[in-house]
């Protein structure tokens, strides 16, 4: 029951503080049962800086979309273009990199629209498969990922800096 005054749109300059604030929460809220505290902070840090973001929203091969109800700001999108063999190699494929929506609004449709809107992107743009990165331990995202047809390929560990290391599956599915 997708709610009637739902929207996406290209994150812009102007939403970048309301972006990082919107992560900040989601962040904080779900993952504190699955990475440290300090990880988490970590990972902020680095993905939603200033210079991050600006990079982030003006290249040609990366895109990131705010989810809105009404007008305001209730999860977040990204993807891009990025090989699933993780060679460098030219990408023939899209990762969504990013699926997150506020607590407060789960359960109604909005996570499905936003995979959805993913799916027909890497249609529009004749990338498959449609990849994905999940922590082990995140299982909620898992079930979702799993009933929307992705099937765990691998696992991935790897270092992020700052003493830490992501310890994920590699999921993926024909779109």
């Amino acid at each position: 029951m997708l709610p009637a005054d739902v929207s996406l749109t290209p994150v812009a300059e102007l939403d970048l503080a309301v972006l990082r604030e919107l992560a900040g929460t989601i962040w904080r809220q779900h993952y504190a049962a699955i990475i440290s505290a300090a990880q988490i902070e970590y990972m902020l840090a680095g993905r939603f800086s200033d210079e991050a973001l600006r990079e982030h929203v003006q290249a040609a091969d990366r895109w990131l979309e705010l989810l809105r109800v009404g007008q305001n700001p209730v999860g977040y999108c990204g993807y891009e273009l990025a090989g699933l063999d993780g060679d460098g190699s030219a990408a023939a494929d899209l990762k969504l990199g990013q699926l997150y929506l506020l607590e407060s609004h789960r359960g109604m449709g909005l996570g499905w629209h936003m995979l959805r809107h993913v799916e027909a992107r890497a249609c529009e743009l004749g990338r498959r498969p449609l990849w994905l990165r999940v922590n082990k331990n995140n299982a909620a995202a898992i079930r979702f990922y799993r009933s929307a047809g992705f099937e765990v390929i691998r696992e991935a560990v790897f270092e992020i800096g700052g003493g830490f290391v992501m310890d994920d599956y590699v999921m993926a599915k024909e779109v």
